[in-house]
């Protein structure tokens, strides 16, 4: 199968990219800079934005896979973010289209959907997301929407829409694999209240792939696995770690005290915040009962225990000298 992918160097296409190639199939991927040829791999070079790059890209494909999307937890809209994710998808789902694909795979997320109520079952009928407009979750609802006014006419449009995404071969690191270290090497002091819902990459990456030929067209698959506080994930690293750990957790009325600090020391330090009030809402505001079951009919989703992921992303980091 020939096969055009954006955000193939991210940590989701960074895992998938190799499993594809070792199935046979023929990649051609989007990347914004040079990038070291392979056998098996054409890149395209322009972004989500180039329409003449995008018809290239899509240009003979049967299945288009698109992972590439700008992130943000910032408290303010963020008409650039919002414009790239959205007019993005547009372009690449319209040239896919009229290029003839069969198949089209838009990576969404769990935070595109509503989270209240938090203590009651999530599916892919909750409401879109209500949060920050022009937000990164705003950006993820209508993405998803744009992608699937493509299914039909010859194209079958599915989105895929995984929670926090977390596990090994996260080179970079991201921004979960960066806390996960910090945890091990008690560099954190002190966490937030609340959790989220933790899946494994190669979860995702495999539900990805059966997607190729399984699921049906103009249908969102909700990819999760297991719901962690923050305690209980640090508790899990430090099973893993051999070493328990154990942190306190700051209440809820101090961290959004102190933001105006946290902002204030970002802007004399040139880098971002610590952490913003759009990133403890991630928090505390995330649903604690997201189903699968739909993934698990039409794609074989089999999400593998979180303690399993925790300890194979643990082995992984110190084999690659991260932690030790």
């Amino acid at each position: 199968m020939k096969i055009a992918i954006t955000g193939a160097t991210g940590y989701i296409g960074s895992v998938l990219t190799p499993l594809l190639l070792e199935a046979g199939h023929e990649l051609r991927l989007l990347a914004r800079r040079q990038q070291f040829s392979r056998e098996g791999i054409t890149f395209v070079y322009g972004t989500l934005l180039d329409e003449a790059a995008i018809g290239q890209l899509v240009s003979g494909a049967d299945a288009v896979i698109h992972l590439a999307a700008m992130i943000s937890v910032s408290d303010r809209p963020d008409g650039t973010m919002f414009h790239v994710n959205t007019t993005g998808t547009r372009i690449l789902a319209a040239a896919a289209k009229a290029a003839g694909v069969k198949r089209f795979l838009h990576l969404s997320s769990v935070t595109a959907y509503n989270q209240y109520p938090y203590d009651t079952p999530l599916d892919e009928y909750r409401g879109p997301s209500d949060a920050l407009q022009y937000g990164y979750d705003h950006s993820k609802a209508v993405s998803q929407a744009i992608a699937l006014e493509y299914n039909g006419n010859g194209m079958e449009v599915l989105a895929l829409a995984p929670t926090a995404v977390i596990g090994p071969y996260d080179r970079q690191p991201s921004l979960i694999g960066k806390a996960v270290i910090n945890i091990y090497r008690g560099r954190i002091p002190a966490l937030f209240p609340g959790g989220v819902d933790f899946v494994d990459v190669r979860d995702v990456t495999d539900a990805i792939i059966q997607a190729l030929t399984k699921g049906k067209g103009g249908e969102a698959y909700l990819l999760s696995g297991c719901w962690l506080s923050l305690t209980e994930l640090s508790e899990q690293i430090g099973k893993a770690k051999g070493k328990k750990i154990s942190l306190p957790v700051l209440p809820l009325w101090f961290i959004t005290g102190i933001l105006p600090l946290v902002r204030g020391w970002s802007l004399i330090t040139g880098g971002p915040p610590y952490y913003t009030r759009q990133s403890i809402y991630n928090l505390i505001r995330s649903n604690k009962k997201i189903c699968n079951s739909k993934a698990r009919n039409d794609l074989r989703f089999n999400p593998r225990p979180i303690s399993v992921t925790i300890e194979d992303t643990i082995d992984w980091f110190r084999q690659t000298g991260k932690i030790k």
